[in-house]
């Protein structure tokens, strides 16, 4: 008798627990459905719109192209010998002339030295051998002329050689990279230093074969870049490539001259637009109203107060609007603003201006 009443306690028990599990969960789910977001279908999305209109439509291309040093070299010792002056660091300017580095030329002046002495005493010689009145053929006075020559034949060397183990920049620039220390032995040909000019500047972009003509030799072209958005830069057309590459585009190259204001690396980037002033009658929309990427492009289209979302084929553009080719007519409604709050079926209200 006792274990049946346990019995039945226990299960007692044991229901109770389970119907407060289920009264819990029961709880649970309907506070995260109340948390649920559903769309009231009665409610309307603000939204801006066009009328498309069939009007001029002046379009411009963008090149998007890097800017590269006016002159870059790599400075080599054309000389042999250990390094005895460092006259650079790595980052700094240098001006045209100044020296670089200097290797060790005492083995050479003295070689100098012993080669100026003997021509010397060679020179007296001739000359005495020459105002001798006689006693001497003329052998003898061609031969003491002949070796004056050849001993400055022999000295020409160590001057170049000397000349040489002192080296120093071509042009002004920046010294960009550096691969020497003091006291290290040089060789010909050993690398010493990177030294870029970036005075002025080349823009390099490419250039399809449909718009290469519009690009002539001396023309002035606005030139802006992400890093000074609100500074333009003006380059002026330097080489037009005769030649495409493998994608049928052209090399085209600005030059930019570079200021402290506003200093452009190499490396860079820089946009030229080619602008077609004359334009031509083609539907267009504005920019805010594409949806997607320019791969896969598509616009909202309102009728009867409901968004629908239509692919569309793009083509020329400008700063504010793409030209539509196909997907589109005139005279539809697209949106323009608002397009965050749309989906395909929104129900919309158009703001007035």
């Amino acid at each position: 008798m006792n274990n049946a009443i346990r019995l039945i306690i226990f299960a007692i028990v044991i229901g109770g627990l389970a119907i407060l599990a289920f009264l819990k969960l029961k709880s649970n789910q309907q506070e995260v459905e109340s948390k649920i977001y559903r769309m009231n279908p009665d409610a309307t999305a603000l939204i801006q719109a066009e009328t498309l209109r069939v009007e001029n439509f002046e379009y411009s291309t963008a090149y998007l192209g890097s800017f590269t040093p006016n002159k870059e070299v790599l400075i080599l010792s054309e000389g042999n010998g250990r390094i005895v002056k460092d006259n650079i660091k790595e980052g700094t300017s240098i001006s045209k002339g100044q020296v670089i580095a200097q290797l060790d030329t005492d083995i050479l002046q003295n070689q100098l030295k012993i080669a100026e002495s003997n021509l010397s005493f060679a020179e007296k010689t001739a000359q005495r051998m020459s105002n001798a009145s006689s006693g001497l053929s003329e052998v003898k006075v061609e031969e003491a002329q002949n070796n004056v020559n050849t001993l400055k034949y022999q000295i020409e060397p160590y001057k170049k050689q000397i000349s040489m183990a002192t080296i120093k920049a071509p042009f002004s620039g920046i010294i960009t990279a550096k691969f020497y220390e003091l006291g290290s032995l040089a060789g010909g040909g050993t690398q010493l230093a990177m030294l870029t000019d970036i005075s002025t500047l080349k823009l390099e972009i490419n250039v399809p074969e449909s718009d290469i003509t519009k690009f002539k030799k001396g023309m002035g072209m606005d030139i802006t870049t992400k890093v000074y958005p609100n500074q333009v830069f003006k380059g002026v057309v330097d080489v037009i490539s005769v030649k495409a590459d493998g994608t049928k585009k052209y090399q085209v190259k600005l030059t930019v001259s570079n200021n402290s204001t506003h200093p452009l690396k190499a490396g860079m980037y820089g946009t030229v637009t080619l602008s077609n002033s004359a334009g031509f009658n083609s539907l267009s929309i504005p920019r805010t109203a594409l949806v997607g990427s320019n791969k896969k492009p598509e616009v909202f289209i309102i009728k009867d107060g409901v968004a629908k979302r239509q692919a569309i084929v793009i083509g020329a553009s400008n700063e504010e609007r793409l030209q539509v080719l196909e997907g589109i007519n005139e005279n539809e409604v697209v949106a323009t603003g608002g397009l965050v709050n749309l989906s395909d079926g929104t129900k919309v209200t158009i703001a007035k201006n």
